[in-house]
């Protein structure tokens, strides 16, 4: 029997399953774990060579189908009933090979470790108390929770309360989206008195297009910002993006016609700064590559079209500006979401001049930035949480083992 199966159904929820991972294995390195990517190809598990195991999830909606008639109709077509069946199914096959489930995410993960008839903990990271006050769980995931969960660990305090007031076993222990991201020490070449905007175009299919317009958006600070010169957008790109690739879409497109290739990397090698563009008024977009955590640090906001990057940058404290990405992420997902971010955020449509415009408005009122940074932090809670679950997942795999070994 195999000490823990992990069950995660997205991105987001992945990149959170690995945090704990990480510190499960620091704590107990002989510990065996399989993995579970229920929704996508799995990508941050494949990088690091986690065994996989289950049915994957490979709609076009990419786990967003709720948000959207479109793309629920679009996962139909393409095959919902038959791929959440054959997840059912790998569920129930894998009855007995685990002492004890983690699940990550939503309701998903919920129905494929009970499938499972695993002892399961849950890290709730999908749904809260500012989405939808008092009522952030649905009754059929409080019934499972309730009757099958031996723990679950939720996303923030507030939502606790009503876990809580629903008979389900609860502990807060910070937000795992929060650890990791201490600066990294990359040099991203921007000067002491330079106005930085991080710039987050996304992980998806859709990031490079993304990455495109925003730097349109860069293009228009001139007409916004009092001194255009000493403004800095600076990329948080994918590891996989090919700097050339974009320099040359640059090159060939006159919506860039101001912009101009300082330096640039070959390839998609390479980490640190990887593209760096000016413009006739000054302004500059530095694309940097494995620094996600300095380019956050140093940013006084963020313009996001991400999903979990987002919300790491508002939990730091920085304003964010949300604009729709060209992928499953677009204007509803962005509604979704300014739910949750309240205060946090700004929506502003994919609009190059309006964009800018809103970035220069909201850096000259440092009350509302003020006010947003509070928010944010309020709903993204403490780090260290990676550790505090991997000590609690450690001790009822323990628990277990001593019930195991008593019949």
């Amino acid at each position: 029997m195999i000490d823990l199966g992990i069950f995660s159904n997205g991105h987001g929820e992945d990149t959170i399953a690995v945090k704990v991972l990480d510190e499960l294995r620091a704590l107990r390195p002989s510990l065996g774990v399989e993995v579970w990517p229920m929704v996508g190809e799995g990508t941050v598990y494949q990088s690091r060579g986690e065994q996989i195991v289950g049915a994957r999830n490979l709609l076009p909606s990419a786990g967003f189908a709720t948000i959207s008639p479109k793309l629920m109709i679009d996962d139909l077509l393409a095959g919902w009933v038959q791929t959440h069946w054959r997840q059912y199914t790998a569920a129930r096959a894998l009855r007995g090979r685990y002492r004890m489930v983690l699940a990550v995410g939503d309701i998903i993960p919920i129905v494929a470790a009970v499938a499972a008839r695993s002892p399961f903990m849950f890290i709730g990271c999908a749904k809260s108390y500012y989405y939808n006050p008092g009522r952030a769980y649905a009754a059929a995931d409080k019934h499972l929770l309730r009757k099958y969960c031996t723990l679950t660990f939720p996303r923030d305090r507030k939502t606790v309360e009503e876990l809580e007031a629903s008979g389900i076993r609860t502990l807060y222990l910070g937000n795992p989206m929060m650890d990791g991201l201490e600066p990294s020490g990359t040099d991203l070449g921007i000067g002491a008195d330079d106005v930085v905007i991080g710039m987050l175009a996304g992980t998806r299919a859709d990031a490079d297009g993304n990455m495109l317009d925003l730097i349109e958006a860069a293009g228009r600070a001139h007409a916004h910002f009092g001194r255009p010169e000493r403004v800095r957008f600076v990329f948080a790109a994918r590891s996989g993006l090919d700097a050339a690739e974009i320099a040359a879409k640059i090159n060939a497109d006159s919506r860039f016609g101001d912009w101009s290739v300082i330096s640039v990397a070959a390839g998609a090698q390479g980490s640190g700064v990887v593209l760096r563009l000016g413009d006739l008024h000054g302004v500059e977009v530095i694309v940097a590559k494995d620094a996600f955590a300095d380019v956050l640090h140093a940013s006084s906001l963020v313009i996001g079209m991400a999903g979990t990057a987002n919300e790491q940058a508002i939990g730091l404290g920085i304003p964010l500006i949300t604009v729709p990405s060209a992928g499953v992420q677009g204007d509803n997902y962005v509604k979704m979401k300014s739910v949750y971010f309240g205060d946090a955020a700004l929506n502003v449509p994919r609009e190059a001049d309006r964009i800018a415009a809103a970035a220069a408005n909201l850096l000259a009122d440092p009350g509302r930035c003020a006010l947003m940074a509070a928010a944010g932090r309020e709903r993204m809670g403490e780090p260290g949480a990676s550790r505090a679950i991997a000590q609690s997942v450690l001790a009822g795999l323990d628990r277990e083992a001593v019930k195991v070994a008593a019949q």
